[in-house]
């Protein structure tokens, strides 16, 4: 008797096993939100991508024609470029929906009839806001127009980014990269670096920091170019792996 009554409570403890095991819900990992780098416009619901080189109108009456609903001003200057006596402009745009995208920087030519021309443009001129690993590259970054009609763009950054300050004029109708000064500090030293792209010339300046005089020493490097660096097409940094470095 005992046997037949363990017998049917061991039936039945299996059976309600049976039956919450039926009843269990398999929970499936939720997948992660991946952010994109292609990111929508809410005004024009277009499709702003990094590969996508928007097209600029040839002339127009203010700066502003010339910026898009996806672009804003991020730097400007005004002064005289070419050989007349009104004054252009040269703006550098920012996509504002991705501050990762290439930054077009657009020379604006000042016409007797008060209109302004799109000279030249350039993506190479002036290196991307941020990049998805490091965030912010520069921390200052300011554009010019100086007395003898040469256009700087400096870029200031914080460690061993350092700062790169670029120079271009007009020669024979074309913007050309006509100087390169770069300024690094590390540990124990600082490293100034003066390049004429037209006469061909280095200076070169190191400082030791570690005595409390801090003596410098120049070099002077002679160095020949294959061709003109043009505003248009030659990304600086490219240019500075070719040119000569410091002895150290």
């Amino acid at each position: 008797m005992k046997q037949k009554i363990l017998f049917l409570l061991l039936i039945i403890f299996l059976f309600g096993c049976k039956k919450k095991s039926d009843d269990i819900t398999v929970l499936k990992p939720k997948k992660k939100n991946i952010t994109s780098n292609v990111i929508s416009s809410p005004k024009d619901k277009n499709t702003v991508k990094n590969s996508a080189l928007p097209k600029f109108p040839e002339t127009g009456k203010s700066i502003e024609d010339f910026v898009s609903s996806s672009y804003e001003i991020k730097m400007q200057a005004e002064g005289f470029l070419n050989d007349d006596k009104l004054k252009d402009i040269v703006i550098i745009l920012q996509n504002i929906f991705d501050n990762t995208d290439s930054r077009p920087t657009l020379v604006l030519i000042k016409q007797t009839t008060g209109e302004y021309r799109l000279q030249e443009i350039s993506w190479e001129a002036v290196n991307a806001e941020c990049t998805e690993e490091y965030g912010k590259i520069y921390e200052y970054e300011e554009i010019s127009i100086d007395e003898e009609r040469k256009l700087h763009i400096k870029l200031q950054g914080i460690g061993p980014v350092g700062t790169r300050e670029t120079l271009y004029q007009y020669i024979n109708n074309q913007l050309v990269l006509v100087g390169i000064n770069t300024f690094n500090m590390g540990a124990g030293s600082q490293l100034g670096q003066d390049y004429n792209l037209v006469s061909g010339e280095a200076d070169i300046e190191i400082i030791n920091t570690m005595i409390d005089s801090m003596p410098s020493t120049h070099q002077i490097k002679k160095f020949k170019l294959k061709r003109k660096m043009l505003f248009v097409s030659d990304n600086p940094d490219t240019v500075l792996e070719d040119l000569p470095q410091a002895d150290w």
